[in-house]
């Protein structure tokens, strides 16, 4: 069998992928790329995930949910929150179960909340919240919460 070789000379490399699919597939644009990620404009591979022993929650769908924020990495279950520390899971805060939970990012500040409670997370403190809103809807619209389903 004849062996197939594709050879990308790096003017074409250089004019990387496609920027809509309209442009013709014989463009010498790249059409797919799969296995690297685009950052900082640099094409690069991602680092391998490492699996996450999650055995200690024993919560049905859809537990359980883990946040990848900016600083640290949050594992929920229905009452207890986690965080992912040197390869293991590390208890943080209990509480009382909601529906499932929401998240927005701030770096060292961190708030979540599963309908029922609303707990902040700042410099690696977890706390309920007495000011903020109990929600089953939040995202970050430039730099504001925006929240939704207030009980």
């Amino acid at each position: 069998m004849a062996t197939f070789e594709l050879k990308i000379t790096s003017g074409e490399l250089a004019r990387g992928l496609r920027y809509s699919k309209r442009v013709p597939r014989d463009s010498k644009y790249a059409v797919e790329c799969l296995g690297a990620v685009g950052i900082n404009d640099v094409l690069t591979t991602l680092e391998e995930i490492t699996r996450m022993a999650t055995s200690a929650i024993t919560d049905g769908f859809p537990y359980p949910q883990i946040f990848i924020f900016r600083k640290v990495i949050i594992v929920c279950s229905s009452t207890k929150i986690y965080e992912w520390v040197d390869n293991a899971l590390v208890e943080e805060f209990t509480v009382s179960a909601g529906t499932s939970w929401r998240g927005v990012d701030f770096g060292e500040y961190v708030y979540l909340s599963n309908g029922a409670v609303a707990v902040t997370r700042t410099n690696g403190l977890y706390e309920l919240s007495a000011t903020l809103p109990a929600v089953r809807a939040m995202c970050n619209m430039n730099g504001q919460i925006i929240v939704g389903g207030i009980l």
